[in-house]
């Protein structure tokens, strides 16, 4: 992936004073210098001074006692002090041993609901993560990392400080940290540079937000990390936002069998991001989101204690489950009003079958495929329950994985497992085990676990070439056409994705042709963003459903215009990445001008570049498609000022087919 060193925030408290701010509110989310004090000894009448560096302010407070002012969170200032207690020495590098790949494995089974719910949200910061040089993390209840997303030169650097998965970031190990101090605050926390224990992580600037199951308990971290020195804004907004949406479909996962009741003291927010939620069995209170207790000032231990009745002013028969939240009406027993919908179970409450399949992983409502792709989407499922394999092309952000987890939901096997290896992601000298197992027994291996389902080889141009022959033969062997593996016939639908042209790499060497042959027997293309015939249209669609009713008027139709005009390098991720920090903006209540859009968005839809799109759209068709394609090569080199790699960005190809089409028509022959 590419680094682009322009970018948000990730978004840093200032001082804070109330540790118990509710987490939808926006006044904490600018970041502020320390505050100068005034002048000490020698300074004259006005004079000011700088505090002392963080390191030495930690110093003292840990070593003389001597108490930070208020430039130090007071939470910072509580883990500077629970990090000396679990014995930890700020003047060592921390003690750190990540789990081997079996032991991940168990504690990513162990947790798969928690996964379940957050790839969505994950996926979704993902590429806020890459362009801004971040990375997202999501870990267990203790700080364990189960998995990270973002710029992978980042990733690299931030491995370097045993920033990765399997290694335990709770404070009793690393010291103060966003992970580990979030579990013990249980409340959101950003720690920038120095405010960290340990010195190796003063190159990190966190910011992490704890995921709250409907019964209160901690269940993991949603964290963003990036490089302390770049400036950061909105992120612990938009990591707010991605808990809230998973800790919506734990309630809904858990509590769908049970009635719910969405509810507000503004019926415009009932269904939205800030609404209430509570889950009643019978008349008992079983579950509730931290929206729906804080509405009610009420806490955690009021579930399975309180009945619908020493909650709410009047019986719950008054409520009328098909009634919209304006004309249900009901009062607290503490002299509130709030409107509500009521949602009737949606399933069974039988409980499931010990040997009953794991359910499939939620659509995610994005991206929106047009007639084209559908089409294409329902013959890869009639192909792939034949058992033929699927090789899913297009760019990074265009929604091969989305494809993926609709074919699965559609097909033969929607109750099996959904795997997933990113084969970019994992270290080429464990991929091999982690695919096929250290036995032919292994029921660890993926080609085990996928069994009933469907397995999804991602970036599969990144399997090194000893696993792409194993691979070749053990789906020759599966077929029937040679002997050897596998000994035991293993059931899945296999698909693959890739971003780049496999053949060009088969030309090249980089890619086995048999393999090729064994998955790209159906070839799906997925189009760029770019090429979209209605941009305008998508990007309103898109809005719809992710904006809260009260909130898609917001987004001017100047706004609009910039978005529809941009040529979105990041594809329909990028684009539901910015559409959804412009609902973090309209949620604090800005209004959706174009200087809300980041600036290379935003210049996207002023006059002239968008009558440079229209003269080349306009350009005569006689005069040849490798004219136009150079022409176009010229204008985005124009545009960007020569630099070759921010022009391919632009055109979606890699900068080495830009710098072989231009200047190799450029160079001189004689």
């Amino acid at each position: 992936m590419m680094n682009r060193k322009q970018g948000r925030r990730v978004c840093g408290e200032g001082p804070r004073t109330a540790e118990g701010r509710r987490a939808g509110e926006t006044s904490s989310m600018v970041a502020r210098p320390p505050p100068r004090r005034p002048g000490g000894a020698g300074g004259g009448r006005g004079a000011h001074r700088e505090p002392p560096p963080l390191i030495a302010v930690r110093r003292r407070f840990l070593q003389e006692g001597v108490r930070p002012g208020d430039e130090v969170p007071a939470s910072i200032v509580r883990s500077w002090q629970r990090s000396a207690a679990h014995g930890l020495d700020m003047e060592r590098q921390p003690s750190v041993e990540a789990l081997s790949q079996a032991q991940l494995r168990d504690v990513r089974e162990r947790n798969e609901a928690l996964l379940r719910a957050a790839r969505g949200e994950i996926e979704a910061l993902h590429e806020d993560a890459r362009v801004t040089g971040g990375i997202v993390i999501l870990t267990d209840p203790g700080g364990v990392v189960l998995a990270t997303v973002g710029n992978m030169d980042f990733a690299e650097r931030a491995s370097r400080v045993s920033l990765r998965p399997g290694v335990d970031w709770g404070e009793a190990t690393i010291g103060t940290n966003a992970i580990g101090t979030a579990i013990a605050e249980r409340h959101h926390v950003s720690v920038r540079g120095a405010e960290h224990f340990f010195d190796a992580h003063h190159i990190l600037s966190c910011s992490a937000v704890p995921i709250l199951d409907p019964g209160g308990a901690v269940i993991g971290v949603l964290d963003f990390t990036n490089d302390s020195r770049l400036a950061q804004t909105h992120t612990l907004a938009l990591v707010k936002r991605a808990v809230q949406e998973i800790e919506r479909r734990l309630f809904e996962s858990r509590f769908g069998g049970h009635e719910q009741m969405h509810f507000h003291a503004d019926p415009s927010l009932v269904d939205g991001p800030h609404e209430g939620l509570l889950a009643f069995e019978a008349e008992r209170l079983v579950g509730a989101n931290r929206y729906g207790l804080d509405l009610l000032g009420l806490d955690w231990s009021a579930l399975g204690l309180l009945s619908f009745r020493e909650i709410f002013d009047a019986e719950r028969s008054t409520l009328i489950g098909d009634r919209p939240p304006e004309e249900n009406r009901v009062r607290t027993l503490r002299g509130s009003t709030m409107f509500a919908r009521l949602q009737p179970p949606r399933r069974s409450m039988v409980a499931p079958s010990a040997d009953r399949r794991p359910e499939a992983v939620p659509i995610d409502p994005v991206p929106i495929f047009d007639a084209r792709v559908t089409k294409s989407l329902e013959r890869a499922v009639r192909l792939a329950d034949s058992d033929v394999a699927i090789l899913i092309q297009g760019e990074i952000g265009s929604g091969k994985e989305i494809f993926a987890r609709r074919l699965h939901a559609a097909g033969r096997r929607r109750e099996g497992p959904f795997v997933t290896i990113d084969c970019s992601a994992v270290d080429p000298a464990a991929i091999e085990a982690l695919l096929f197992g250290g036995t032919d027994a292994d029921e660890a291996a993926a080609i085990r676990r996928a069994a009933g389902g469907v397995l999804l080889l991602e970036a599969i141009e990144a399997l090194p070439l000893a696993t792409q022959a194993r691979l070749a033969g053990w789906l020759a062997a599966r077929a029937g056409v040679s002997g050897g593996e596998p000994r035991i016939a293993v059931d899945f639908a296999l698909v693959a994705t890739t971003h780049t042209g496999l053949a060009e790499r088969v030309a090249r060497g980089a890619f086995r042709q048999d393999l090729l042959l064994r998955i790209g027997a159906y070839t799906v293309d997925l189009e760029p963003l770019r090429h979209h015939p209605d941009r305008r249209g998508l990007i309103d669609a898109l809005w719809a459903r992710i904006a809260p009713p009260a909130l898609r008027s917001r987004l001017e139709a100047e706004t609009a215009a910039a978005l529809a005009a941009y040529d979105w390098p990041g594809n329909q991720r990028q684009l539901l990445a910015t559409l959804r920090a412009l609902v973090v903006l309209a949620e604090a209540g800005e209004s959706l001008g174009r200087d809300a859009l980041p600036a290379e968005i935003r210049v996207a839809g002023e006059p002239a570049a968008v009558a440079a799109a229209e003269a080349t759209v306009g350009l005569d068709v006689e005069i040849g498609l490798d004219t136009i394609t150079l022409a176009a090569m010229h204008a985005a080199l124009e545009a960007e000022g020569g630099n070759v790699s921010r022009a391919a960005r632009r055109l979606g190809i890699h900068r080495s087919t830009l710098y072989r089409r231009v200047f190799a028509k450029d160079r001189p022959t004689g």
